[in-house]
């Protein structure tokens, strides 16, 4: 059997963040497509693409076999604490 290679927690977070991403885009630019919502979805579409774009760099660098595992982890866990930190005292804006 071919060994699965390990889920990491940007992998969670990035998958969540696809699903809302795709939601808002589709929502955005066909469901409610008025004015700025439509600016929305096309915002929504290219960060799903720039997400997906980091993930696929991510899981290359996790399929590495020198690369140990658990280095991965802390250092996507520390900046992923880092980017919630960051969140939290300065919110949440696109501009």
């Amino acid at each position: 059997m071919k060994k699965l290679k390990p889920i990491t927690p940007f992998l969670i977070i990035s998958l969540i963040l696809g699903v809302l991403l795709l939601f808002l885009f589709i929502n955005y630019t066909f469901i409610d497509n008025n004015g700025g919502n439509a600016l929305g979805g096309t915002i929504a579409f290219f960060g799903l693409i720039i997400l997906l774009i980091i993930m696929l760099v991510e899981r290359i660098i996790v399929s590495f076999k020198m690369i140990n595992i658990y280095v991965v982890y802390i250092i996507e866990a520390l900046i992923l604490l880092g980017v919630s930190i960051y969140i939290y005292n300065n919110g949440f804006s696109i501009g």
